[in-house]
């Protein structure tokens, strides 16, 4: 399928703004979890790269889409290393004492296997964004989670006409 790379990689629209902040070292913790824990967008941002750079020459198109959407990771790693720092944190790429490595990246390039985990982490980020929503007082930090949700949805859709594509 050659226009896949054509597709759109995030929800229109600007990432919503965080307002009415108060330091939280709750919040704090949920946030470096979305960061760089196992569903993280420090992960996703890493194995999309790593897929990219893999998959081209043999299959741009492929290798494109997910520059992308690793582009669109990034994105919301950033609005959300700037939320730690917002509500009175460090974004030094720790959980917990642990800094974050690579050990969660999906280095498999088979596509079909590799889009088939896309997908499942892609669900297990947004499972952990509905349990942040469910643990953050913040409105606007809700606002937020909720339109990352949207462009992870996104994704999933995208994976799945890539698999199809096969």
């Amino acid at each position: 399928m050659n226009d896949i790379s054509l597709l759109p990689t995030h929800v229109n629209g600007d990432l919503p703004t965080l307002t009415n902040i108060t330091p939280s070292a709750r919040t704090v913790h949920i946030l470096k979890n979305l960061c760089y824990d196992r569903f993280s967008e420090m992960t996703a941002l890493t194995t999309y790269l790593y897929q990219d750079w893999s998959w081209f020459p043999s299959r741009a198109d492929f290798a494109d889409a997910m520059e992308k959407i690793a582009i669109v990771e990034m994105t919301h790693l950033d609005a959300l290393s700037n939320a730690i720092v917002s509500f009175g944190g460090k974004p030094d790429f720790s959980m917990d004492g642990k800094f974050w490595n690579a050990k969660s990246v999906n280095f498999n390039i088979s596509l079909q296997s590799a889009l088939n985990e896309n997908i499942r982490a892609e669900e297990g980020a947004i499972a952990e964004y509905q349990k942040a929503i469910a643990n953050v007082e913040n409105e606007s930090l809700k606002r937020l989670f909720e339109r990352i949700i949207e462009d992870e949805k996104l994704h999933i859709v995208i994976f799945k006409q890539m698999l199809n594509s096969l």
